[in-house]
């Protein structure tokens, strides 16, 4: 496995203002990217545990409730606790207890939104939204807890605001070698347990990593359809904001920012009536047609998979 360090721009240093004109060079990139020396996004100080408690008092969370430090979203190694005191949610975590807050809309078909969901603390931010924003979602974490590898359909900043997180992406071009069961990976633990990975998915070793720490204040955008996975170093609270940047037309609902596009779901659709249409042949048939040209190698690997 091929390790690179992601790339950082510094604000001030280049005098560059956040704008949907900027966001949109950074879209048309395509490359994981860091901004630094952010203004007014680092909250070591003013998001203490005690400040956090006292700012979200009033608040009763839908957390994920677990034994084990790396989560797994395929084997579900975690419940959920709904209507959680966010009191004792943060003094838990404190303590290094599995606990996670990824959080929701205000009902359940609503899509998160950070500033009006929490207004005590959106208020103490200078948080840049892009103007076509699908949701913004706070995250808070204990030490050491690691999220699963995945990706997201939507394009992602994610903001550093208390603690030390370490990121690990992938470029989407090495989905063939990430072990892939739907948008999540095989791969757990990969930033805590690498080399056990490499042992077990040797495929890994055909990729390329690209990591990086986030500091308070940093942001780190992430191209969508890469794959990324996170560790906390220590308490950590993060933003990320999801938005979107192909036409509206090709978005179906979609509350966590990884439903595919229209055009890849009606793809897939047809797709399926192919490979039952195939079927109806004789093997010798099947087999010629499934690698003829102008066939999709997808219903070939679908028709192998279903044997």
């Amino acid at each position: 496995m091929k390790s690179v360090r992601i790339r950082r721009i510094n604000l001030q240093q280049k005098q560059i203002n956040i704008n949907d004109e900027f966001i949109s060079s950074l879209v048309e990139e395509g490359q994981p990217v860091i901004l630094e020396n952010t203004e007014n996004l680092d909250m070591t100080e003013n998001w203490t545990v005690e400040k956090l408690c006292e700012k979200m008092k009033d608040c009763n969370l839908s957390i994920h409730k677990g034994g084990n430090l790396t989560l797994d979203f395929r084997t579900k190694n975690f419940e959920y606790a709904n209507k959680y005191p966010a009191a004792d949610f943060l003094r838990e975590v404190a303590s290094g207890k599995v606990r996670y807050l990824r959080s929701t809309g205000a009902r359940r078909k609503d899509l998160p939104d950070f500033e009006k969901d929490y207004p005590t603390l959106s208020s103490d931010l200078n948080l840049f939204k892009p103007e076509r924003t699908h949701s913004q979602i706070l995250r808070i974490s204990p030490k050491d807890l690691e999220i699963w590898l995945h990706y997201d359909t939507l394009d992602n900043f994610l903001t550093q605001t208390v603690g030390e997180k370490e990121v690990l992406l992938f470029n989407p071009k090495d989905a063939a070698n990430l072990y892939l069961d739907g948008d999540k990976s095989e791969c757990i633990g990969l930033i805590s347990n690498l080399k056990e990975n490499l042992e077990r998915f040797p495929k890994l070793f055909q990729t390329t990593a690209f990591r990086e720490v986030l500091k308070p204040g940093d942001v780190l955008f992430i191209p969508a359809l890469w794959f990324h996975c996170t560790k906390a170093n220590n308490f950590s609270v993060s933003i990320n904001t999801f938005f979107k940047s192909l036409p509206d037309k090709m978005y179906g609902k979609d509350l966590y920012g990884n439903r595919d596009p229209l055009p890849v779901e009606d793809a897939a659709k047809h797709l399926q009536k192919a490979i039952i249409a195939l079927k109806q042949l004789p093997p010798t048939y099947q087999h010629f047609y499934f690698h003829k040209p102008g066939i999709s190698a997808a219903c070939l690997s679908d028709n192998n998979n279903s044997k």
